[in-house]
């Protein structure tokens, strides 16, 4: 017997072909976008208390590369389920394309700035820490 949430989830899906590789440009259609997101979300879970338990050593590099790939894709991904649902109703009928490549701009962009963050300056975690810390 199917669930409530399967149900829901067939009915979005109507007409549609299931995918088996991810667009990036369309990155909230398909069951495996739809799973890179669930493992995400798990990435970031585990991850967050490592690399806040590991700063500010060495360790913590490999930690923070992997969140400033994690986060930015997660944003991504969910992002397109928004523009999905509400670009064409507040914006127009063709907007979701546009939106679409905006976002992969600043997916792109996010990418690199937390790369060269992790890289070149105090990484991520160190930089989220600083914040609560007295000058």
């Amino acid at each position: 017997m199917a669930t409530r949430a399967s149900r829901l989830v067939s009915l979005r899906h109507v007409g549609k072909t299931p995918r088996r590789s991810m667009n990036i440009l369309a990155a909230d259609e398909g069951a495996m976008s739809t799973k890179i997101y669930h493992g995400i979300n798990l990435a970031i879970l585990g991850l967050t208390p490592v690399a806040l338990v590991l700063s500010p050593s060495k360790m913590n590099m490999p930690v923070d590369l992997a969140l400033g790939v994690a986060l930015p894709l997660h944003g991504h991904i969910g992002m397109n389920y928004v523009i999905t649902d509400y670009a064409e109703k507040f914006i127009g009928a063709g907007a979701r394309g546009p939106a679409r490549i905006a976002m992969v701009g600043f997916t792109g962009i996010s990418m690199i700035g937390l790369t060269k963050l992790n890289l070149t300056g105090p990484g991520i975690t160190e930089t989220i820490k600083s914040l609560w810390r007295k000058k």
